[in-house]
């Protein structure tokens, strides 16, 4: 609805400014706002308009249609202030003669945009934030990330969302922030100035006076300004308002640490139901709901890059003689994925390429060797070892890539590569000299090994470990003051040890590959649900047997058979376990026999066989004690009393359960051993009624299994104490241990889940 206002007579004021007052205000008393809620819905500050009503400030016509189009005025009254603007006399400052212009030079939005709306809105609220005062705040608003994860047509969707809050127009400009010349700001405030109306004769050619121009023609109008693909913060300085209501819009590879008071927003691949709703929106649901399979392995490769999902999109509909399948099979080769992201003058590997030609040669490096490090991520002192640099030096180029988002920011120390960027990373590394290349190899591999050794001794100091050569000068592997530190830094390189052995093989490197499967045995056995165990020790055996090798074959035999019973998997951890110890007795290895032992007897406890195993038990036991090997005849004790236990004789599974627990804490074993074996005690104890010890040795138990993350025996701990809390009468304590213990059993699909199911089913009655 439109709002009519009659001339007032100009109260106040004089001559033409004085009449403009005084119609200004009465169009506002008309809709009945006071002067602040005119400045809050125009976006004009409540000074500003006090100034006008009362005749000692001359308006500029895009304050006028500010206010005008915020009360809704009819076209005749709007037409009343623009005259009393434009009287003859009125005007006596710099600008004048410039016509009014209203830019509107934003791209078109995309009809397809998907997904995205949190940060969407997001970016919304900032843009039409109306702050006002005295001098109301330029807010700017940068958006930053990878190549090709969307940021100019997440900046434009946004911009189109808020264009009735701006109107007074638009700027967009591509500063070429990628290319070796980027657009220069001189440039660029030129065209800005004859965009919002400078006669181009009237433009200055001193690049300071330039943008003094252009922060005058902003000061009183509401304009979005979107600087699309910056270099730096020094290209756009000179292209930000001074103040007043107008907006920045800004996107670039850079994070812009120069940029002071931005309002900063990285922007990250899409989500998988994101991901898969584009597909979805550029070849139809049918498509996709005809092979779902393929689909997904389709948007696997892409990675969740907007970009490449929009290429592989218009690959399909381009070719509706190839299925889903088609395409999936086509990205499913490392090597001609990027021929295939490529459509026309849109291709995956330009957008990463022009990142990548403008970093300086250490740079350029860095990143082509990273591509070859395994595992998901790599940590700072990988990648030192890979690039053969001091940690310092290393740091600096990790950071620097980041900053351009070749790399990102995996955890305190440790960084990814998009597994696109990888892709590419790995085909520039072809520029890299090959034997440059296997050396870079032979380095990280080499720090891993020694690195993994060492935490191997702190995690289990009395098993046999590998007899490695002296460390080369210039490998400096880490070092662990403890058990707690060896195992944080194996939990948090597991999967890239386990994906470094598996490139090892692959790449010849047979020996160092069984020798890293060997320092693994400590973080599989204290945390089992460690992926790629078996895979592991399947590659072990394999490089072994390439090498002829028996006494590595038999070792990595032993561990894989260990693998498989941890995994339900009998008959192979059997098959595994036998032939093991037929090498080690055909090698005269006595210890290693008494380790194939232990773990088959281990296997037939598991298999209900108690019977069977304890003369393989006694057995392992009387070897480790005859040859001082303390920590190991602890664990065939501890299992000597698993055995007795499950046939049902209890005070010698006590006994045996009370002698590992000495034979640990001679060997000065760590915690983990013994807070195993302590819940062992505890529980055989309330088996045997004696309630009290059971609570006492379960209370010492929790506190060392919870703390080193032993969820098992963590679990058996808490049941204990359940049952001496039901034993004392206190039902609500009994309960909840239970139920703890319960919770714990379920997610690790452990065996005595369903019997303390039972247990709280049968209390509950009485609880």
């Amino acid at each position: 609805m439109r709002i009519s206002c009659s001339r007032a007579r100009p109260d106040r004021g004089a001559g033409a400014l004085g009449e403009f007052g005084s119609l200004l205000r009465a169009c506002r008393l008309k809709v009945g706002w006071t002067q602040e809620h005119l400045a809050e819905r125009s976006g004009v500050s409540n000074h500003a308009i006090s100034m006008l009503e009362s005749g000692r400030r001359r308006p500029r016509l895009s304050t006028v249609s500010r206010l005008a189009e915020a009360m809704a005025l009819e076209a005749t009254d709007r037409d009343r202030l623009v005259s009393a603007v434009n009287t003859p006399g009125s005007a006596a400052r710099p600008g004048v003669g410039i016509p009014p212009s209203r830019p509107a030079e934003l791209q078109a939005d995309l009809h397809d945009f998907t997904g995205r709306s949190a940060v969407t809105e997001q970016l919304a609220s900032m843009l039409q934030d109306t702050a006002t005062g005295p001098v109301p705040p330029v807010v700017l608003t940068a958006i930053s990330g990878t190549g090709g994860v969307g940021k100019t047509t997440l900046a434009v969707h946004v911009a189109h969302r808020v264009l009735r809050s701006f109107p007074d127009g638009q700027l967009q400009v591509d500063l070429q922030g990628t290319e070796a010349e980027p657009t220069a700001p001189h440039d660029v405030l030129a065209r800005f100035l004859r965009a919002l109306g400078m006669a181009p004769e009237q433009i200055p050619v001193d690049a300071d006076e330039r943008a003094a121009r252009y922060r005058s023609l902003l000061a009183d109008r509401r304009v979005l300004v979107f600087l699309d693909n910056v270099k730096d913060a020094a290209q756009i300085r000179p292209l930000l308002p001074g103040a007043g209501c107008s907006r920045v819009l800004i996107t670039s590879r850079s994070t812009l640490p120069g940029l002071d008071g931005a309002a900063r927003l990285t922007l990250d691949v899409l989500e998988a139901e994101e991901a898969s709703a584009l597909l979805r929106r550029i070849i139809g649901d049918a498509i996709v709901d005809a092979e779902p399979d393929a689909a997904a392995d389709a948007l696997d490769a892409c990675a969740g890059l907007p970009l490449a999902i929009r290429l592989a999109g218009s690959r399909l509909v381009a070719r509706p003689d190839w299925s889903v399948r088609d395409l999936a099979g086509l990205l499913a080769d490392e090597n001609r994925r990027l021929n295939v992201l490529r459509v026309e003058d849109r291709a995956v590997r330009a957008t990463f390429a022009v990142s990548y030609r403008n970093l300086p040669p250490d740079q350029a490096r860095a990143f082509r060797l990273l591509g070859s490090s395994p595992g998901p991520t790599t940590s700072l002192g990988a990648a030192a070892a890979l690039l053969g640099l001091p940690m310092a030096e290393t740091s600096r180029l990790l950071e620097d890539l980041a900053a351009t988002y070749l790399i990102e920011h995996a955890g305190v120390g440790r960084f990814r590569q998009h597994d696109l960027i990888r892709v590419y990373a790995v085909e520039c590394a072809a520029e890299e000299p090959s034997g440059d290349r296997d050396a870079a190899t032979d380095r990280l591999l080499s720090w891993l090994l020694y690195s993994s050794e060492a935490a191997s001794r702190r995690l289990y100091p009395g098993r046999r470990h590998l007899d490695l050569p002296s460390v080369e000068p210039t490998c400096v592997p880490m070092e662990f003051a403890g058990f707690d530190e060896a195992l944080a830094w194996s939990e948090s390189e597991g999967d890239c040890l386990v994906s470094a052995l598996t490139a090892a093989a692959q790449t010849g490197r047979h020996r160092v590959a069984w020798q890293l499967a060997n320092t693994l045995w400590e973080l599989f056995d204290l945390r089992p649900e460690q992926p790629g165990q078996i895979r592991t020790y399947e590659t072990a055996v394999a490089s072994a047997r390439t090498l002829d090798d028996p006494e590595a074959e038999s070792w990595a035999l032993n561990a894989l058979g260990a693998a498989h019973r941890a995994a339900r998997r009998v008959a192979e951890a059997e098959d595994c376990l036998l032939r093991s110890l037929e090498i080690r007795g055909r090698l005269g290895d006595l210890r290693g026999q008494a380790s194939c032992m232990g773990n088959l007897g281990y296997l037939r406890i598991d298999m209900g066989r108690a019977a069977e195993a304890l003369p393989l038990l006694e057995r392992a036991a009387d070897i480790y004690h005859s040859l001082g090997a303390i920590h190991p005849e602890g664990s065939a004790q501890l299992n000597l009393g698993e055995a007795n236990k499950q046939l049902g004789k209890l005070d010698t599974a006590l006994e045996h359960y009370q002698n590992a627990l000495r034979r640990f804490r001679e060997a000065g074993t760590e915690e983990f051993a013994i807070g195993r074996t302590l819940s062992n005690v505890a529980d055989t104890l309330l088996l045997l009624g004696r309630t009290q010890e059971a609570a006492e040795r379960a209370t010492e138990a929790y506190a060392i299994n919870t703390r080193l993350g032993n969820r098992v025996d963590e679990a058996v701990a808490l049941e204990v104490l359940g049952h001496s809390h039901a034993a004392r009468g206190d039902s609500a304590q009994a309960r909840q241990r239970w139920e703890q213990a319960c919770v714990i059993f379920r997610e690790l699909a452990h065996p005595r889940a369903a019997e303390l199911g039972e247990t709280l089913r049968a209390h509950a009655p009485q609880l």
